[in-house]
């Protein structure tokens, strides 16, 4: 157990002193809105437009020496591996305390020139593991850890720091709108990067940051991604066969039937379909393709009810049960689960929390975490 007075001495040891002073995760009122609030608020409109003048200062490398990538995934993360921190030096841009925990919100570099910003969730007690938390559109790291004013995320990040995990949240680069994403990928690809491994790889960092900033190493991990974030949760498990504990919320569905509904055909003059569905890429999105490279890794499928995005219409079911059948003809349909709970697009954590908290507390962990060694990659 690691206590606050000796963290907060341990994080300036590491990492020098803070730029600003705590109380800076309180964050401004929102009402269905909340990117509008958070985005300008907190900087990170600038900070996604920082990229294009990185790039003109001929910064981006297409260099990438992090955990290796499976074969039918490097052409969707344009590279063999994931982008690797590129120091050791983690800036610490404030700390702030709240119920139970407190967060670090850092800075630190990829070593493909693109910085990544993050908030590190960190109980107040003894750590039971660590949570790589990955948000989806039009939330930010700090909205996951803040309940005044819950977006979709719940304040999930909370909820798992007072369970007593740490929680590593970065940001996924956008500026709210899925423009952006798409805007950002296409500049970065045109340098040799990869928008999809700098998000996968910002998510996978957390035990880099993690160990830097408590000192701490060796704990279980686990994996949980909303929305679009749970859409990268699953590309990162399957594509480094790590066999972490992984929870999806809000993401499950035939793509190719989402490209035809009425969601887009109805509106055409808004941009709706993500850089990801005009890859050049043989890495499928869900369904039996993508089981094959997730099993036997633990995964928790959660959605609302009433999901628009992940309706039944769209393959909601039939996605899930093509991945089922894949896990039960491997021998292992206990580590496959879903639930679909009472309410709309949004992370719930009723049921997944505990599956995933047992899953990391199991001795299993340890089993299935090595036959990632057995997986050719």
């Amino acid at each position: 157990m690691i206590s606050r007075r000796a963290l907060s001495g341990l994080l300036m040891t590491l990492v020098g002193p803070s730029s600003i002073p705590g109380n800076t995760l309180g964050l401004g009122h929102c009402r269905g809105s909340c990117a509008n609030v958070d985005l300008p608020a907190l900087g990170y409109d600038t900070f996604c437009r920082s990229f294009f003048e990185i790039a003109a200062k001929g910064k981006l490398r297409a260099i990438a020496t992090g955990p290796d990538i499976r074969r039918e995934m490097r052409s969707l993360f344009r590279a063999r591996r994931l982008y690797r921190p590129s120091r050791d030096d983690i800036r610490i841009l404030w700390r702030d305390t709240a119920d139970g925990f407190s967060v670090a919100k850092v800075e630190f570099d990829l070593e493909c020139g693109v910085p990544v910003r993050g908030c590190l969730g960190i109980p107040d007690g003894a750590f039971r593991g660590l949570i790589l938390l990955g948000h989806g559109m039009a939330s930010t790291p700090e909205r996951c850890f803040d309940g005044a004013d819950k977006d979709y995320m719940n304040a999930l990040g909370k909820q798992l720091c007072q369970d007593g995990y740490v929680v590593w949240c970065p940001y996924i680069v956008q500026i709210g709108n899925q423009e952006s994403q798409n805007n950002i990928a296409a500049m970065l690809a045109s340098h040799g990067v990869s928008a999809h491994n700098v998000s996968c790889a910002s998510i996978d960092a957390g035990e880099t940051v993690c160990r830097k900033l408590t000192g701490t190493s060796g704990l279980n991990i686990g994996v949980y991604g909303v929305s679009s974030g749970a859409f990268l949760a699953l590309h990162l498990e399957a594509a480094t066969g790590r066999m972490r504990p992984t929870v999806v919320s809000g993401y499950m569905r035939d793509e190719k039937k989402f490209l035809m509904s009425s969601t887009i055909s109805k509106n055409l003059g808004i941009e709706l379909a993500a850089y990801i569905h005009f890859a050049n890429s043989r890495a499928k999105y869900t369904g039996a393709e993508l089981a094959y490279l997730l099993c036997p890794c633990p995964l928790f499928v959660e959605i609302g009810s009433n999901d628009a995005a992940n309706a039944i219409e769209l393959g909601r079911d039939e996605k899930f049960a093509e991945m089922q059948s894949v896990y039960a003809a491997a021998a292992h349909p206990q580590l496959i689960e879903t639930d679909v709970f009472d309410g709309v697009h949004e992370a719930s954590g009723k049921r997944a929390r505990p599956w995933l908290y047992g899953h990391l507390a199991s001795p299993v962990y340890q089993e299935t975490s090595r036959l990632k060694n057995a997986i050719a990659l």
